[in-house]
């Protein structure tokens, strides 16, 4: 049985795609909800889909923008919610050559996938330790495990966000507060739509991956179960994941593989 009822749960990123589907399941098994994106129209939208509407708050927030987070943790502080659990969803991906792309598109894929998560989980964590308890969750990508062509900058954030994790679960363990690292696969949102190109500008197109994915609802389901048994790690996704098994058994195999695959 999955029950979050009395948990309080923040969820970045959750004005659509995986976070707007781990909203309405969560919002579905109890919990009180604290839905943060930079859309407003969107958010109110994703609370009102949920089963407890009236349950739930909506805190804009812009990862990219530190002011914007220090104004939305200080709001939540006047709300006298205290954080259960706290899912860092929210990330962008990429979709260009290393050659071409700026460094003000790598420092904002680094900024946005992992800097703004460590945040956050700095700003909970005081609050989780004293009381005992309280849950961590990043949701990271399978090119936190391996990398392919064109997403070098997505990549390295995630691979930083799976070593920041590591180390935050050994560390806090015996504080009574658990971490889960998910690394989905390819999964049907609009990711690779907003992809950034080197310059900045979107990718604007659905990679036939994605289409061809799991829905974000069974992504969901699947990190929701995750959380509730306690565990360190999942990994939803299709036929994708047979990079973790080459990765362990074969990398040279793997990396011949990463040097074929075919980017949309």
């Amino acid at each position: 049985m999955v029950d979050f009822t009395s948990k309080t749960i923040w969820i970045t990123g959750a004005s659509s795609g995986i976070g707007a589907a781990l909203a309405r399941s969560l919002s579905a098994h109890g919990a009180s909800l604290i839905l943060s994106a930079r859309s407003v129209d969107r958010l109110e939208a994703v609370r009102q889909s949920c089963s407890t509407p009236d349950e739930h708050l909506c805190l804009p927030m812009d990862l990219a923008n530190q002011s914007s987070i220090t104004t939305a943790w200080g709001r939540l502080q006047t709300s006298a919610r205290k954080v259960d659990i706290l899912i860092n969803n929210a990330g962008m991906t990429q979709r260009e050559q290393v050659a071409e792309t700026s460094m003000e598109v790598y420092r904002l894929l680094l900024e946005v996938n992992f800097v703004a998560a460590v945040d956050l989980t700095k700003k909970v964590l005081p609050g989780m330790i004293a009381r005992g308890s309280g849950q961590i969750v990043a949701v990271s990508s399978l090119m936190g495990k391996f990398a392919s062509p064109q997403r070098s900058g997505y990549a390295a954030a995630k691979h930083a966000l799976q070593g920041f994790m590591d180390a935050l679960r050994a560390e806090v363990h015996d504080a009574g507060i658990q971490v889960l690292v998910a690394s989905p696969g390819f999964v049907n949102t609009d990711v690779s739509r907003n992809a950034l190109r080197g310059d900045g500008s979107r990718h604007g197109k659905m990679d036939p991956s994605q289409a061809a994915a799991i829905s974000a609802e069974n992504c969901a389901e699947q990190i929701i179960v995750a959380m509730a048994k306690g565990r360190a790690e999942v990994f939803p996704g299709g036929k994708e994941r047979v990079g973790l098994l080459l990765n362990r058994l074969s990398p040279a195999l793997l990396r011949l593989v990463m040097r074929k695959v075919r980017v949309d």
